[in-house]
């Protein structure tokens, strides 16, 4: 192990937050990936953020596996990037709507043009549409929240990180409970030995 969290943040010295994305960066699908990844990146991020040992913050839109959009020049309202233009990249492409509704015209989120515009490939993943999918990636978002909420291991308890080839993984306990959690952060397949014990999710098989 290259590091246990446990020895860390047990001494009074504090709890992480951990959040993947924000209003000023953006969109971690694509920043982190090749577009033709985005779909398996998603889901793969949303399961990493629920294993880590902390608090999760979830921006909006990222339980939806929003992209980052691209704001032409004349609908801008960032300061910076006007200011800056073309130089850095926008932060309102993270700043768009919630698409709500995948049907109606500014997503459901309101009768007018709002400040700024949605994307089709983010309306295609408006609420409406996700809500009825079960493999979508809004569903996984909600397991993914109720797995964590339904073990202690994952909520609070002690993590030993183990990071020095692939997979990733993570080894949560509390309780007598021991969750194992691996991640392949690569574009390719991995063939992993099978371990004792329950499957609780497993993601882009």
């Amino acid at each position: 192990p290259l590091f246990d969290a446990d020895a860390k943040f047990d001494s009074g010295t504090g709890w992480p937050s951990w959040a993947f994305e924000n209003h000023d960066a953006p969109r971690a699908v694509s920043r982190w990936c090749a577009p033709e990844h985005v779909a398996a990146f998603a889901r793969m991020k949303m399961a990493l953020l629920v294993a880590l040992r902390g608090n999760v913050i979830l921006y909006q839109g990222e339980e939806l596996g929003l992209e980052q959009d691209a704001i032409p020049y004349e609908l801008l309202q960032d300061p910076e990037a006007i200011a800056n233009w073309p130089l850095t990249l926008s932060r309102d492409g993270v700043r768009t709507p919630l698409p709500w509704t995948a049907q109606d015209e500014y997503g459901g989120f309101s009768r007018t043009m709002p400040w700024l515009p949605l994307s089709e490939a983010n309306m295609a993943r408006a609420i409406d549409r996700q809500a009825q999918e079960p493999d979508s990636q809004l569903a996984l978002t909600r397991d993914l929240i109720a797995l964590r909420q339904a073990h202690p291991a994952l909520r609070n308890g002690s993590v030993i990180c183990h990071c020095d080839g692939a997979p990733l993984e993570l080894v949560r306990e509390a309780g007598g409970q021991r969750i194992r959690c691996r991640f392949n952060l690569g574009t390719g397949t991995l063939d992993l030995p099978a371990l004792a014990g329950t499957v609780l999710t497993a993601l882009n098989g």
